[in-house]
């Protein structure tokens, strides 16, 4: 129904007095009237005009009311339709209501108000009926477009964590690394190890991403111990074992008493820090800490072993120590192939998971293709 125009009532009628009387009294209610003298002629009226209401009566010649009830039914279900009907017969009512009938108002209609509350009754219930399907569809529109937008914000502010723990694991590793490229090769590697090791596809992704960060810590560790040329003596060993203390410090979320005295400086601040205690941050934080962590025991900085390693950290480890053998450091040239893969299986089971050994073995060309495509 169109808002500025008057309401069009369709009467589908066979008796022509009736049809006159209720378009004489319906225009003066300031409706706009069609007529039909049958159902045929009416439903070619409802798909040339799409009235705003229907009053048809259930006997008539070619088409009765029921067959245009059912009609208008299925192919208008909010177009109102009203049975005016003078059969007085209640199996016929009820099977009108059951075809979809609006209402139904016995014939002769000698008090024609009731006509008018009914007619006014099924637009009001038509008019109810538009609007909730017009503000579930704004919603819907709206939710549509929330959505995306969310989906959109997710995926920039993932991609800046990204670019933020790139630049981080990239500022640790230019100490020491002149290209900054081992971080980018021991990402891949891991992720290559862990869909290996057949882990969920969140964690596979959250390894790949935190990776980088592994050497954090190097940040804290003066330059002419990274880039000494020669062995470390005791002390300097020790300083660079600290790395991965200073790079877990580094990832751990801020402590409640640092919080409340953040929180209280600015309501921005709160909103950075809100995120401190992220899976994304929580797994950095693994990584850097234990991805020194020896299968046997050996390694630092807690003595861990086997599986109450992490496994994140097993696996970035892996790859660390793949890499590392196969590149140049300031205290030694980069290994070949042969002997890096020497190195890999000597070191299973005591430094390496051996599981890990044996997926990093399985995929061994996409190694290789890895370290062809980002060689230093």
């Amino acid at each position: 129904m169109n808002d500025k125009q008057a309401p069009v009532i369709l009467t589908i009628e066979d008796e022509r007095a009736i049809r006159e009387s209720f378009r004489y009294f319906l225009e003066d209610c300031d409706y706009t009237v069609l007529e039909a003298e049958n159902g045929r002629i009416g439903l070619e009226v409802v798909k040339l005009h799409r009235p705003d209401l229907v009053l048809v009566d259930l006997r008539m010649p070619e088409m009765d009311g029921l067959e245009v009830l059912a009609y208008v039914t299925e192919h208008f279900p909010d177009m109102p339709i009203i049975v005016v009907s003078g059969t007085g017969v209640i199996r016929d009512a009820v099977e009108a209501l059951r075809r979809g009938a609006w209402d139904y108002i016995l014939k002769p209609v000698e008090d024609l108000s009731i006509l008018r509350h009914a007619v006014e009754k099924g637009l009001e219930r038509a008019r109810l009926i538009k609007e909730n399907r017009e503000y579930k569809e704004h919603l819907e529109a709206m939710v549509r477009k929330r959505t995306v937008q969310l989906e959109e914000a997710n995926k920039e502010l993932t991609e800046t964590r990204m670019q933020v723990i790139r630049r981080l694991g990239k500022a640790a590793e230019y100490k020491d690394n002149e290209t900054g490229r081992h971080v980018i090769r021991v990402s891949l590697y891991s992720l290559v190890l862990a869909e290996g090791m057949g882990l969920d596809a969140e964690t596979v992704d959250l390894i790949f991403q935190c990776s980088p960060m592994h050497d954090l810590g190097k940040i804290g560790i003066p330059d002419r111990i990274l880039r000494k040329d020669g062995p470390l003596d005791a002390f300097e060993w020790e300083t660079m074992q600290s790395h991965t203390s200073i790079g877990s410090r580094m990832l751990e979320p801020f402590a409640r008493e640092e919080f409340d005295l953040y929180r209280r400086h600015t309501a921005i601040g709160e909103d950075i820090l809100g995120g401190s205690d992220s899976p994304l941050l929580e797994m950095a934080r693994k990584i850097a800490a234990y991805h020194h962590e020896h299968w046997d025991g050996s390694g630092y900085p807690y003595g861990l072993s086997g599986e109450d390693i992490p496994i994140e950290a097993r696996i970035v480890s892996a790859a660390d120590v793949y890499d590392a053998l196969a590149s140049r450091r300031a205290y030694k040239e980069a290994f070949s192939e042969e002997r890096c893969l020497e190195f890999m299986r000597e070191l299973s089971g005591t430094f390496l998971d051996p599981a890990i050994v044996e997926v990093f073995f399985r995929n061994i060309d996409k190694i290789r293709e890895i370290r062809d495509k980002w060689k230093d």
